[in-house]
């Protein structure tokens, strides 16, 4: 039967807003999926296994019993999304019956479960998936949830991938790379999913899961990807928790926007200026890229270019510029403060992974930072009460591992 693995990254927000234009950037921080079937006489009742190991969600439903609520005689393959939905929902009630430890009352159980059989129903009655036998889908992260750096969609991507993979690999197409059409595919499922399950918007955190690099995405009447940077080297940084909740600093943040709106005509000046931000840093990483190419073509090591490590510390001024215009506008806190006065002190600059306050702060270092000076700055960090790790930005997108 089938066997395989794939894996999306997460998602950090470099400049503006996720519904509107922004840059934003792969995160190498990633949710692996395995996906395992099994002959019908492998086993003795054929069943639906799932392993959610970061929300510890273990579920294992007979077969028999998705088939009758989904595939039963005469059933409608042209529901819309939110019929899907609904009939996800009915399934879900009766779930608490069947081996596992679903709770209905654990929301991320909840939404997980309904983004996976979602997502499994609405390719399997676009794509004509067989399901006659059993497997099993077992799911692991290294993102964090809920702390702004894109873990319900890498989820969501790497559902969409497995299924879409599952209907190629039953036409005879055994891909190790995900081609270009695929990844379209991939990209409007876990859209979809994100729209209708999680009742949100956000997606350019599905646009960076599906492609990874940087991109830009741009909002007119509909948001698209304008331009992405697929020659550009990876990115090492610190990403540091500031102990902040999102929900929390998320209240805080619209009631203090909402008082500076009223209070100030200043708000248009600063969003022009995040605006102007925006441009440069593109300008920036364009710079880079013919740098990085140059270099290469030379071959000469990145870190021995005086020119390339000029274009960092650029950007470094940037994210330091960017989050003092976020931090006029209300939305930040006084630990996130706190993370950018160590980074500033090192002459570095730190800047909010989401759109919202909370959660982690990302740090770009340069090339030439040495390791050890890297492990001092974390040491530093980690004093503070400030969790920190090494991380990268501009990885590859989804993909088969």
């Amino acid at each position: 039967m089938y066997r395989f693995n794939v894996s999306a990254p997460g998602t950090v927000i470099l400049c503006g807003k996720c519904k509107k234009s922004c840059v934003a950037a792969s995160l190498d921080m990633r949710t692996v999926l395995t996906f395992s079937s099994f002959p019908t006489e492998a086993v003795q009742k054929d069943f639906i296994e799932i392993k959610f190991s970061s929300i510890r969600l273990h579920m294992k439903i007979p077969l028999r019993i998705f088939l009758l609520h989904f595939f039963k005689k005469n059933y409608n393959r042209t529901l819309n999304p939110l019929q899907v939905l609904q009939s996800v929902q009915n399934f879900i009630k009766f779930l608490t019956g069947f081996p596992g430890n679903y709770d209905p009352d654990n929301r991320a159980h909840q939404l997980s479960l309904q983004a996976f059989f979602f997502l499994l129903v609405t390719i399997s009655y676009h794509k004509n998936i067989i399901i006659n036998s059993s497997f099993v889908v077992e799911l692991s992260s290294e993102l964090p949830i809920g702390e702004g750096l894109g873990s319900s969609t890498s989820f969501i991507v790497c559902l969409a991938a497995c299924f879409f993979r599952w209907y190629l690999l039953q036409k005879g197409k055994v891909r190790y790379i995900f081609k270009s059409k695929d990844l379209v595919h991939i990209e409007k499922y876990a859209h979809i999913c994100e729209k209708i399950v999680y009742n949100s918007s956000n997606i350019i955190n599905v646009i960076i899961s599906a492609y990874g690099m940087i991109q830009v995405v741009k909002k007119k009447k509909l948001l698209k990807k304008l331009n992405y940077f697929s020659d550009l080297p990876s990115m090492k940084i610190l990403l540091v928790f500031s102990h902040v909740s999102q929900e929390i600093e998320q209240m805080e943040v619209e009631m203090k926007v909402s008082m500076t709106e009223y209070l100030s005509s200043s708000v248009d000046v600063i969003l022009n200026s995040i605006k102007t931000i925006r441009k440069k840093l593109i300008q920036t990483f364009k710079e880079i890229k013919r740098e990085t190419l140059s270099l290469k073509q030379q071959e000469v090591v990145e870190t021995d270019s005086v020119r390339l490590i000029n274009y960092y510390k650029n950007l470094i001024d940037l994210f330091h510029m960017n989050q003092g215009l976020l931090k006029a506008l209300g939305t930040s806190h006084p630990n996130i403060d706190a993370i950018c006065s160590i980074a500033r002190n090192s002459s570095l600059g730190a800047k909010i992974t989401a759109i919202r306050a909370g959660g982690y702060v990302f740090i770009l270092l340069l090339p030439s930072n040495s390791d050890e000076y890297i492990q001092d700055l974390i040491k530093i960090f980690v004093s503070h009460n400030f969790p920190t790790k090494i991380a990268s930005l501009n990885c590859s997108g989804v993909r088969v591992e």
